[in-house]
Formats: C-alpha cells, structure tokens, sequence
C-alpha cells in the first residue's frame, strides 16, 4: 500500500473548482481520496486476517450467491439471489445454520425475488424489498416472523432503507413518466404518502445498474452512493451532504455526455462494458477504513483507504499475490463486521496447493459446490 493525499475539500474550495450542488443537497466539508492507479500487492501487504468462518452446508441451507450481507450480534444475515431467492441466518459464531425466509409466492410475507434487504436495529426489524413484485416487507429480526407490508409510493425503487421507524427512504430511477419532478431520492411514510423528494437525478440516473443495496450506517448516519458517482453522500436533517468524494488515478466513471445522447439502457451499457470505465461500485466503510469494490469490463478491482496510516491501494483482484494460503483467491469484501471486512472464499475457486492448514481444515469435509468459507479481515 502507498501512501497518498487526502485533500479536505471546504464549501469554497469546491465552488473554486466548479463543482455545483444539486438541489436538494447540500456541500459540507467532504474528504477526497485519490486510490490512485492500480498496482501490484500482496495479500500480506493489503490485509491480515483475523479469522475463518466455514458456512454450514445442509440441504436446507446450501446457497448460490452472497448479495448482500450484514453481521448483527451473533447473527449472520445474507441474501441469496441466485439459488435459493432467500435471506439466510448463520450463527457469527459457529456458522451453524439458523433459519431463512425463501421466496415463495405472492401471498401476504411472501415474495419471489428478493432484490436488497434492511435491518432496523433499533426495532428489531427486517425488511425485504422484492422490486420485480413492487412489495417492501417487514418481518421480525429475532425469528423472522413476517409483520407487515409498507406500501411503496411508486413501483419498483432501485433500493431503499429505514432513516428511522416510521420512515422509508427509496431510490428511483429517472423514468420517462416521472411522478417526482426528476429527484431521485423519495422519502414516504408507511402507507406510501411523499413526504419529500430529493437530488436532481443526473443523466445516468436512468441507468438500472448499481448496487441493490447502496446504503448503508456508519458511526449511526445513514449514507450512500449513487450509481455512476464518485461521492458518498450523508442524510443530514433530511438533506443529502457529500462526506466522500473519490478518485482512481487515470481510471474514470463513463461521463455524463454518455448518458446523454441515448435514451435506453442497453445502448449505453454496451459502450460501458466495451471501455475501461469503472461501474458497479459497493462501498463499505467502518472506522478503520473505506473499501470501494468495483468492475472495469468484466474483472473486479478493490480500493482501499486505510483511515488511521492514511494509506491507500488500488488492486485488481484477479492480481493480487496470495501469500497467506487463502487458495490463489483474494476475499473481496460482502460486508463489514465492526472495525473488520469480510470476505467470502469458495472452494470451487481455489488452487489447492495454496491453501493454508487452517483454510483447510475449514473445507475438511465440504464439497466444492458446498457453503462459502468467511474470512474476518483488517486492512492494513
């Protein structure tokens, strides 16, 4: 890892270089990072890992995919979109298998496909969004009972989150049938009402491709990243406020002219796809760092700014030198676990010969299709 400048960039500052507010946000002071261009590393050098955690594997809990996952208590939440449509349980302890919800149907607490979901920790809840059926469901976070279903203000948000009970915080699309003038960020009440619409959507805002779940808490405060944006904005008294603005050396987000000049999706997507541009961008940040993983094409890369030495590295995942027996794989980050990331190692992916006793003694008696191995790290 190299150390970098971190620029604190004032109100002033950012109107001197250019950079205007959109209406319904605010500029406070915000930090950029300059991740710089991508290096060589290895895995020593980028992360030390506290702990491994084999997921149990049953007939009842064998998933495809890891979505989306948060660590509360002793608990393991994860969303499976691949195989199971289904939020799953684990024991952070152990990784014994708990309970799940699975899509079912369309009956009251049922869904079909599953598309984020969020834990209000101070209610106890859990809620699922499936945005193919337009239903927002709440259930009980202890047994997982189903409560209730929040009715949404439009169909089919892009993400949503609960700023606080009674609260719902929803992320649309810009659509040709606009029904909030062309903000982006709708708060509404339990029935659905509008309460307030924020952030003049950008051209690329009606580009279905980001992150499901783009928000997230830090230190209590809700924040989150626009799809297509180099900033991390806070919900601050019902405004959205830029914390983190974000830079990748010669690498660059598509810019807005090409967004502009097509309607649809699939035109502007291609171009993407075909160039070097960064997308897909999930962020993750606790006190001791923020990791930003994201796609060039069809590979992963991962940035990471170490908070307290003030370092940063930009690697290609694909690349990184495995020097701590994790298989020839590096775990990049599903989700955070206090001051940790965790990351997912699947034995279906690894080249034996690199993987260390204790990993191994973690797949003893699994299967390559079986359960994910978790991997507790902190970066350096």
């Amino acid at each position: 890892m190299h150390k970098i400048y971190v620029i604190y960039i004032t109100t002033l500052l950012i109107i001197l270089v250019g950079c205007t507010s959109r209406k319904g946000e605010s500029q406070s002071v915000a930090e950029l990072v300059d991740f710089g261009n991508v290096q060589n590393c290895k895995s020593s050098e980028l992360i030390s890992v506290e702990r491994l955690l084999p997921l149990e594997t049953s007939d009842e809990s064998l998933f495809g995919s890891i979505d989306q996952l948060e660590v509360w208590k002793d608990r393991i939440y994860l969303l499976d979109t691949y195989k199971t449509n289904a939020v799953l349980v684990f024991s952070a302890t152990d990784g014994k298998f708990i309970q799940k919800i699975a899509g079912t149907g369309n009956g009251p607490g049922e869904f079909l496909t599953p598309h984020s979901f969020w834990i209000d920790y101070p209610d106890g809840s859990l809620y699922v969004l499936d945005r193919m059926m337009s239903k927002l469901l709440k259930y009980n976070l202890e047994n997982l009972a189903y409560e209730a279903e929040i009715k949404l203000p439009e169909l089919a948000p892009l993400a949503f989150c609960v700023p606080k009970k009674g609260d719902y915080l929803y992320y649309y699309p810009l659509r040709k049938k606009d029904l909030f003038d062309g903000k982006q960020y709708v708060k509404a009440d339990e029935k659905g009402k509008v309460v307030s619409t924020y952030y003049d959507a950008p051209a690329s805002g009606k580009i279905l491709h980001g992150n499901s779940a783009p928000f997230y808490v830090y230190e209590g405060k809700l924040r989150v990243c626009p799809y297509f944006s180099n900033q991390v904005y806070e919900w601050v008294n019902d405004s959205l406020k830029v914390c983190w603005e974000m830079k990748w050396g010669d690498s660059t987000l598509p810019e807005a002219s090409l967004f502009e000049k097509s309607e649809g999706s699939g035109d502007v997507m291609r171009e993407i796809l075909t160039n070097n541009y960064i997308r897909f961008l999930y962020v993750y940040e606790n006190r001791a760092a923020l990791a930003v993983k994201y796609y060039i094409q069809k590979d992963l890369y991962l940035s990471v700014y170490n908070k307290s030495s003030g370092q940063v590295a930009n690697v290609k995942a694909s690349a990184v030198q495995d020097d701590l027996g994790l298989g020839g794989v590096f775990p990049l980050p599903v989700g955070t676990d206090g001051d940790r990331l965790v990351g997912s190692l699947s034995l279906l992916d690894m080249e034996e010969k690199n993987i260390s006793p204790e990993l191994k003694a973690c797949f003893k008696q699994a299967d390559e299709e079986g359960n994910p191995v978790l991997v507790f790290y902190n970066l350096k």
